[in-house]
C-alpha cells in the first residue's frame, strides 16, 4: 500500500468545537482546546482544495462540538451541497435548521445520550426536532435524510437502550449506531460494557437488541477480538479541525487522558499538518502521513491491550511512540478494536 495515491472518499470537518450542551461523558471536559469556530475562509479554502481529489464523495460536519451551533451553518452546507452531506448531531436546533437538514443532508444521526436522564432539560427539544424530521419523511415521501440514532452504551445505561429503540420505531428511524463508553476518568471504568475476556451478560444483551429486526444496528464486540481495523484509514477518510490542522482520526486530534481496561493514558493530538501553511493534498500525499497510513492499514504496529510485559512498559503511558518506534502509537486503540465506534 505505501506509495499507492489515497483515494480519499469522505473527510471529516469540525465546524466548531463549542456545544450547546454540557454532557458528562463528552470529551470536551478532558482537554485544555480553546472553543471556537472555524473561520469562514479557512473553509471556502477546504471547498477550492478538495476539488483535486475526483474520488471524494462525503463530507462530515462533526468533531467534538456541536456542528449546527457554527455561525456560518448554512453557508458551510451551501458550499459543499454538491456532496453528500452527513453530520452527527444532539437535536437541540430550531425548526429552520432542522428544515436545512432535512433538505440537504443525506444522512443525520442524532446523539442521545442524555435523553433517559433529561438532566439538561433536553428530552422535549429533542421530540420537537424527531417530530419535524418524521413529519418530513412523511410529507415528502424522500428516501433522505437517512435517520438514526447514536448511543454511548454503558452498563448503567444499558436497559434505557430499549425505550430509545421503541422511540425510533415510532418515528421511523431505522438506523442505530452503538459505541462503548470511553472512560476519560477513572470512576467510569466500572461503568464500561465490554471485557477483555469473556462478556456473557454482554452477549446476552445483544442478543435481545437483535430482536428489533426493522432497525440495521451497527454493533459494538463486547470482549477483545484479534482483529484490528481503522475505518479512518481503510476507508480513506481524514479529519479537518477548526484551526485547520489535519489529523488521522477522532481519537488523535485532541490531548486528553482516556482509560484503557482501567489504565491511565495520554493521548495527545497529533497533526500532519496545518492547511494555513501546506495544501491538503500535499499534507496526505506527503511521506509522513502515507508511512503512518500503510503502517495502520498492515497492522504494523503492537498490540498493548493483549501484551504480557504491558504491566513494566512505559510507552503505555502515552501516544507519542510505540516500541517499533511508530509515532503516533495506535496500539492501544479501541476504535481499531471496535469498542469505540463513530457514526
Amino acid at each position: 500500500m505505501s506509495g499507492e495515491p489515497m483515494d480519499l472518499n469522505r473527510i471529516y470537518i469540525e465546524l466548531t468545537n463549542r456545544c450547546n450542551l454540557n454532557c458528562e461523558i463528552c470529551f470536551r471536559h478532558s482537554w485544555d482546546a480553546i472553543e471556537g469556530d472555524m473561520d469562514l475562509d479557512l473553509l471556502k479554502s477546504i471547498r477550492e482544495q478538495v476539488k483535486e481529489f475526483p474520488t471524494l464523495k462525503e463530507v462530515f460536519f462533526g468533531g467534538i462540538g456541536e456542528p449546527t451551533v457554527y455561525r456560518h451553518f448554512k453557508e458551510a452546507v451551501d458550499l459543499f451541497e454538491e456532496y453528500r452531506l452527513s453530520l452527527t448531531s444532539n437535536g437541540i436546533m430550531n425548526e429552520e435548521t432542522a428544515q436545512l437538514l432535512c433538505e440537504k443532508f443525506y444522512e443525520v444521526y442524532f446523539s442521545v445520550d442524555q435523553y433517559h436522564e433529561d438532566t439538561q432539560g433536553v428530552k422535549d427539544q429533542l421530540i420537537k426536532t424527531f417530530e419535524h424530521f418524521a413529519d418530513y419523511h412523511k410529507k415528502t415521501k424522500s428516501s433522505t435524510p437517512k435517520t438514526g440514532v447514536a448511543y454511548v452504551l454503558t452498563k448503567s445505561n444499558s436497559q434505557a437502550l430499549f425505550e430509545i429503540l421503541d422511540m425510533m420505531r415510532h418515528y421511523g428511524f431505522h438506523r442505530l449506531s452503538l459505541s462503548h463508553l470511553m472512560p476519560l476518568n477513572e470512576k467510569d471504568c466500572d461503568d464500561v460494557f465490554y471485557n477483555r475476556y469473556e462478556n456473557p451478560e454482554g452477549k446476552a444483551f445483544l442478543e435481545r437488541i437483535f430482536t428489533y429486526r426493522d432497525i440495521k444496528i451497527n454493533i459494538p464486540d463486547m470482549e477483545l477480538k484479534t482483529e484490528r481495523h481503522c475505518a479512518f484509514i481503510d476507508n480513506g477518510y481524514i479529519y479537518i479541525d477548526v484551526n485547520g490542522d489535519v489529523m488521522s482520526c477522532y481519537r488523535l486530534a485532541n490531548t486528553y487522558d482516556e482509560y484503557v481496561f482501567g489504565s491511565k493514558k495520554k493521548v495527545q493530538k497529533y497533526s500532519f499538518g496545518n492547511l494555513k501553511e501546506k495544501s491538503l493534498k500535499e499534507i496526505i500525499e506527503g511521506q509522513e502521513y502515507q508511512n503512518f497510513r500503510a503502517t495502520v492499514y498492515n497492522n504494523q504496529y503492537p498490540s498493548c491491550v493483549d501484551c504480557d510485559l504491558k504491566g513494566g512498559c512505559s510507552l503505555v503511558e502515552d501516544t507519542k511512540y510505540d516500541c517499533y518506534f511508530n509515532t503516533p502509537s495506535c496500539a492501544e486503540c479501541l476504535w481499531a478494536r471496535n469498542f469505540i465506534r463513530c457514526p
